[in-house]
């Protein structure tokens, strides 16, 4: 993990594996944003993996930074993840976690 980043709270994780989609963040060669659905997997150690392909996988390259959000809107909750990701596989990807913003996810909120 990232410094800073201490790991998600129990009910994060439950709220991510709960979920199945997020929106990919990456950064360009231009410097102009790109936002893509993704099909993630949290892992026991708190990274995320995803398929990537394309202008994700150019963008990926040439800048590593990115952001995840995975959110619902009813009831409104969500976690934005800013971090790291490496490509580990031919069109994979680990994001490993710098920082995170929740809403609507108190410990408890789940179920």
């Amino acid at each position: 993990m990232a410094r800073g980043f201490s790991g998600f709270t129990p009910a994060e994780i439950e709220f991510l594996r709960s979920q199945r989609i997020g929106r990919l963040a990456t950064v360009g060669p231009t410097g102009a944003p790109h936002v893509m659905p993704v099909r993630y997997e949290l892992r026991d150690d708190g990274s995320l993996e995803f398929d990537a392909d394309g202008i994700k996988l150019r963008n990926l390259r040439h800048e590593p930074r990115v952001a995840l959000v995975v959110d619902t809107m009813g009831p409104r909750r969500g976690i934005a993840v800013q971090g790291r990701a490496e490509v580990i596989g031919p069109e994979r990807v680990r994001l490993r976690p710098a920082r995170r913003y929740r809403w609507g996810l108190a410990e408890g909120d789940l179920t």
